[in-house]
């Protein structure tokens, strides 16, 4: 066990990375900024090029096809979490939707021990041919990240995190800003791994991982 005597040695950076890792429960990040668009622009040429008049109470625009490569997400998951050197193990269940016609996926997360619930947003950004995942907690993190597709079996998404330490319901609090990846992988059908790898701003990486099963 370390002393206090030692501890007080310690890089700033090193002491702040040893503290996440005791006190977050590493993982159920994805992200959230959650933004408000003012459409100033004149509503001619606005409606949505559907090619056909949909049926009366149909969502008008059909949801792109790239989201079915997020289907494996769908379903109800319990997910072993294996963390960083010095974490604790947790475990973590999930819960995927199709919501808004199929053109999100919202996952409902909870993460134990630590109490931690969150949700993520997955979908495709059509402008920059991406996907994105935007999540939020109720700790106070939120995070944004986007991923090219698949490759070589492998989705990757990454982006930044804003990740509390200490959560405190006077709305002010401490935290770390972190670059994180995300790595999926399907191992069979209804099982995948997600390994995760947290940047501090010193460039130092912490990983961890995700063996989710239906």
């Amino acid at each position: 066990m370390r002393t206090e005597k030692s501890e007080e040695r310690e890089p700033d950076g090193t002491a702040r990375r040893r503290k996440w890792i005791r006190r977050v429960p590493a993982g159920v990040v994805g992200v959230a900024a959650v933004s408000l668009i003012a459409l100033t622009v004149s509503p001619v040429n606005a409606e949505p090029d559907t090619r056909a008049k949909p049926p009366r109470g149909r969502n008008p625009l059909p949801a792109p096809p790239q989201v079915h490569d997020l289907d494996f997400l769908l379903g109800s998951y319990t997910c072993d979490y294996t963390p960083p050197p010095g974490g604790t193990a947790a475990v973590l269940k999930l819960t995927t939707r199709r919501a808004m016609g199929g053109h999100y996926f919202y996952t409902d997360a909870t993460l134990e021990p630590g109490n931690v619930v969150g949700r993520s947003a997955f979908g495709w950004n059509p402008v920059d041919g991406k996907f994105i995942n935007q999540y939020h907690d109720n700790w106070g993190s939120s995070g944004n990240y986007t991923s090219s597709g698949w490759k070589d079996g492998h989705l990757i998404f990454k982006g930044p995190l804003t990740q509390v330490i200490t959560p405190n319901a006077t709305g002010q609090t401490s935290g770390v800003k972190l670059d994180l990846m995300d790595d999926y992988q399907v191992l069979g059908r209804g099982h995948f791994k997600n390994s995760t790898s947290f940047t501090f701003p010193d460039g130092s990486i912490l990983h961890g991982s995700y063996d989710c099963r239906q």
